[in-house]
């Protein structure tokens, strides 16, 4: 196996002893230190930025109710994805720009910024809280694709693969205790959800910096650069290779669309002026910086008239089928874990008349079905079959069926099968967090921050905006459950039901279209090896598929048979002479 190692990378192995390859040895054991030193170095960013998402899950009705906000509690969890999915792109150019250590720093300091806010916000004060959220959400926005970043860079695919092992099972636990630990911390004071993440931001600066700053990548570099001398002129350089135009347009464009779906049917009506100028304008912006995106390919018209800025997400990502495909999947992958995460934690607070706590625990079914999602990619990718598809299909087809019998439990309000199902789903979206970047990664190694960026930014950055659920009703269980008369729980709980299977059956065609949608993908075999041409770039190109590999695969099933089937006819043909 040593001497296999050795002639993947090109070197002649040295047997020691014993036999082995001292120089694969070598190699071994300094990937073995570096992924010691990630694991500890970005564990806690890694785990507060899933951790973000979810903590408030139990007590998003408790903090509107305090503030006298109920019809404008979404915004609570809105303006952090907003913030989270607008500025995902923006992080990723900071990642090559200045560099990953800065690029981290600068976010969890931004994260102790925001949930200090969000802390201290007096109760007369929702749009303080609201700033905070958004704050929040910029700072989770960059903590993602740093992490992710930092995980894909210096190694191989399997390399790649076992590091996102790792951390897929560490943010898929996150974001399912998130609730719980919520909950709990609920009952005391709903502050500190957000308070308790400052020491462990802090705590995450101080070891981050300690122990990764000498081991991560720098500021990439840069040609203009060449010509440049003195850090202020450096600085200049840099910042002159942002895409602003993009930014700016991508900016706008999803944070139209964002409030127009958070406003419909909730603050005003479908067809009202406001709603309908925000999603129209906010399609128009998204479509242009596609368009802005297009013509600042290479060799086209920006490239030329503006050739030091570097695009904001290069068209040749924007093009790709896959990587359409993988934006489309993870917006499933992110909506599944949304609608169980926030609202079968609705339906346990307001149908069940459980306290914040024990319907968080409830939740707690989707941390064993999370870890089996992981632990099947991890070996599908890692062991056999070494390849990105079948977890990402199996993982649709898993999450898909867990979503829609988790519906029809809900509205029947049968415990054993709303269980049963939490830890399925939790499965299906275990199984594509690690595969779905690494696929992406797979085809445009050379551009992983871009690839993180486009990836991450599909978790969906649209929250039900309507439960189903009137602020006198949710007012009224302010009051201690003994006091409530039998009408007025029997609002309450129907009106939660209702709102809470439908916010599922919503979604329901969405997920099974996006089973069809990994279908359709292509594959990436995992493999040692690294290949890196002349000019430093990265090559993967021999170990993936860009057709449609389940009709390749089908077609050599279907090959196989046909060959058996010959093969049996000669023998029974000659048998009978």
């Amino acid at each position: 196996m040593s001497s296999t190692l050795g002639s993947l990378y090109g070197f002649e192995c040295a047997p020691d002893a014993k036999g082995r390859c001292t120089i694969c040895r070598k190699e071994q054991l300094t990937a073995r230190k570096y992924r010691f030193k990630l694991i500890v170095g970005i564990f806690f960013p890694f785990a507060l930025s899933a951790l973000d998402v979810t903590i408030i899950a139990s007590a998003l009705p408790w903090i509107a109710i305090d503030f006298g906000q109920i019809s404008q509690m979404t915004w609570i969890i809105s303006a952090f994805n907003l913030c989270s999915a607008a500025f995902i792109p923006f992080w990723s150019q900071m990642c090559d720009i200045f560099g990953r250590t800065a690029t981290m720093e600068a976010v969890l300091i931004l994260m102790m910024i925001g949930s200090a806010i969000c802390t201290s916000a007096p109760t007369n004060a929702f749009p303080l809280l609201i700033f905070g959220r958004a704050i929040q959400g910029l700072s989770v926005a960059g903590i993602n694709v740093t992490t992710r970043v930092i995980m894909s860079d210096k190694v191989s695919l399997k390399g790649n693969a076992k590091n996102n092992s790792i951390f897929g099972m560490v943010g898929g636990l996150s974001y399912a205790i998130g609730p719980v630990i919520g909950g709990y911390l609920t009952d005391k004071t709903w502050r500190w959800c957000f308070g308790i993440n400052l020491p462990v931001a802090a705590t995450g600066a101080i070891l981050f910096f300690v122990v990764l700053r000498k081991e991560l990548l720098g500021p990439q570099p840069l040609p203009e650069l060449l010509a440049q001398s003195g850090e202020t002129h450096k600085l200049k350089a840099r910042l002159s290779t942002i895409d602003f135009g993009g930014q700016v347009l991508f900016l706008f464009g999803m944070s139209l669309l964002i409030l127009g779906l958070t406003w419909g049917g909730a603050r005003y009506p479908w067809s009202s002026p406001q709603v309908i100028i925000c999603l129209i304008l906010g399609s128009f912006l998204s479509i242009t910086f596609i368009i802005y995106q297009s013509i600042m390919a290479p060799g086209r018209y920006l490239s030329r008239l503006i050739p030091l800025q570097r695009p904001t997400i290069p068209w040749a990502l924007l093009s790709q089928r896959n990587m359409g495909l993988l934006f489309y999947i993870n917006f499933c992958t992110g909506m599944g874990m949304i609608a169980v995460l926030y609202f079968v934690d609705i339906y346990f607070t307001f149908v069940k008349l459980y306290t914040p706590s024990k319907a968080g625990v409830q939740l707690l079914y989707y941390t064993p079905g999370i870890g089996v999602g992981v632990y099947s990619a991890m070996v599908m990718c890692n062991i056999y079959p070494r390849q990105t598809f079948t977890p990402l299909f199996l993982g649709s087809i898993i999450e898909a069926t867990g979503i829609t019998v988790l519906t029809w439990a809900l509205h029947q309000g049968h415990n054993a099968t709303i269980f049963g199902m939490i830890a399925l789903t939790g499965a299906g979206t275990g199984m594509r967090f690690m595969p779905n970047s690494l696929h992406g990664i797979g085809f445009f190694p050379n551009n992983i921050a871009s690839v993180i960026a486009l990836t991450s930014f599909a978790v969906p950055f649209v929250f039900n905006n309507k439960a189903g659920l009137s602020a006198s009703a949710m007012e009224g269980y302010t009051s201690s459950i003994s006091t409530l008369s039998e009408e007025a729980k029997a609002t309450i709980q129907d009106a939660a039901r209702s709102g809470v299977v439908w916010a599922f059956i919503s979604i329901l065609p969405l997920m099974w279209l996006c089973v069809l949608a990994a279908g359709m993908l292509g594959n990436v075999r995992i493999t040692k090896k690294r290949e890196v041409d002349g000019e430093g770039k990265v090559d993967f190109s021999e170990n993936v598929v860009e057709s449609v590999y389940l009709v390749g695969w089908m077609k050599r099933c279907f090959r196989r048979v046909e060959s058996r089937g010959s093969e049996s006819v000669v023998i029974a043909n000659h048998m009978t002479v």
